[in-house]
């Protein structure tokens, strides 16, 4: 049977180089190119089950890429996926109008990356291991200031030894400093909470999961250095 195949486009090798750490613990081989043309070419040459596409590069740009590839009747069904900075509405109806299969933006966030691929290629693992680890975190829910301790961490989120009083789903601003020099600094979500007698993992103290949302690339490094350090 042959190995499942993702398709990595950018012409920054920071970006390509991020987005094989996400896709590290799925079953798939990853093939990259830097510039849509030469995308085409491996489209044809690989058939990859999907394709993260950057929109801004040169020779070829993401959206006239992507609709190459649409209007192949050969590779239409391939699903694309759209990488665009954030903030820019006009950027994704360009990538919509080039038939694209889905929007992921700058700065890369993990658990949407996995999700969106995911959906559109199940091959894709969303989930990743966690390492224990100790570090002092400090983070703002609402108006008012905490600080408790990271037990364990992953690529894309960390669990917190703290009481206090939040529910999941909720977005937090986060701080960890790490090796104690480097303080690494993100916006949170809440994934899941753990206080109290009946909380539901007993094996650990009263805190939260969170997953890291909006991580800037120098600190995302950061954290990729640790957990390969750590694993």
């Amino acid at each position: 049977m042959k190995e499942p195949r993702v398709l990595l486009v950018d012409d920054e090798r920071f970006f390509l180089n991020l987005q094989q750490e996400f896709l590290a613990d799925s079953p798939v081989r990853v093939i990259t190119a830097q510039n849509g043309r030469e995308a085409l070419d491996m489209i044809q040459r690989d058939r990859p089950g999907i394709v993260y596409l950057d929109l801004r590069m040169p020779e070829l740009d993401g959206a006239a890429c992507c609709s190459a590839i649409k209007n192949n009747p050969d590779l239409r069904n391939t699903p694309v996926v759209m990488v665009v900075s954030e903030g820019k509405p006009r950027d994704r109806e360009v990538c919509l109008d080039a038939g694209c299969n889905g929007i992921i933006s700058k700065p890369l966030d993990r658990i949407q990356f996995l999700s969106v691929g995911r959906r559109l290629f199940p091959a894709i693992e969303r989930r990743q291991p966690r390492y224990p680890f100790s570090a002092l975190a400090f983070f703002r829910i609402r108006d008012t200031s905490f600080h408790g301790t990271i037990a364990d961490i992953s690529l894309g989120g960390a669990y917190i030894a703290c009481r206090c009083d939040l529910a999941a789903k909720e977005d937090i601003r986060l701080g960890f400093i790490l090796d104690n020099t480097a303080v690494v600094e993100c916006r949170a979500r809440v994934a899941w909470t753990n206080q109290g007698g009946m909380r539901p993992r007993k094996s650990l103290p009263d805190g939260f999961g969170v997953q890291f949302q909006a991580m800037e690339p120098p600190h995302q490094e950061v954290v990729r250095q640790l957990v390969a350090r750590l694993g």
